[in-house]
């Protein structure tokens, strides 16, 4: 419960670095909030994930959440630091592995290669001191 919990506070945290990373302009702030927007429905999603009961549930929360971090890859990319890319390219690819597990109808490996997503959270959280 308390990874989940911290998994929540990852839209909070990365929205903030990145806010505080960018110049006060409109254009700016239009990628902020909407970056921040995709970062929250993907910690959103990522905590329903660990609850899905069958395997229609979790594909429909990985589907959201991989649709959310490529939005937020996209929204970034322009204003965010080259660390940012690297870490939603992991997550990417680490969904994919999620995605594998599903295609084999497999929910309990989906589950676990979902958690082991917050091993690239921690990581990314600790280079960018969030």
């Amino acid at each position: 419960m308390k990874s989940l919990a911290k998994a929540l506070f990852i839209p909070l945290v990365l929205s903030a670095l990145f806010m505080a990373s960018m110049p006060a302009s409109a254009h700016h702030a239009g990628h902020s909030d909407q970056l921040n927007a995709e970062m929250k429905k993907m910690g959103f999603n990522f905590k329903r994930s660990g609850s899905a009961k069958t395997i229609e549930d979790m594909q429909s929360y990985v589907t959201e959440f991989r649709e959310q971090a490529e939005n937020a890859r996209e929204t970034g990319y322009s204003d965010a630091p080259e660390a940012f890319q690297k870490g939603i390219d992991q997550l990417l690819t680490g969904l994919a592995g999620v995605q594998a597990a599903l295609d084999q109808k497999d929910l309990d490996l989906a589950k676990q290669r979902m958690k082991k997503l917050n091993d690239i959270r921690k990581k990314y959280h600790r280079e960018f001191n969030v």
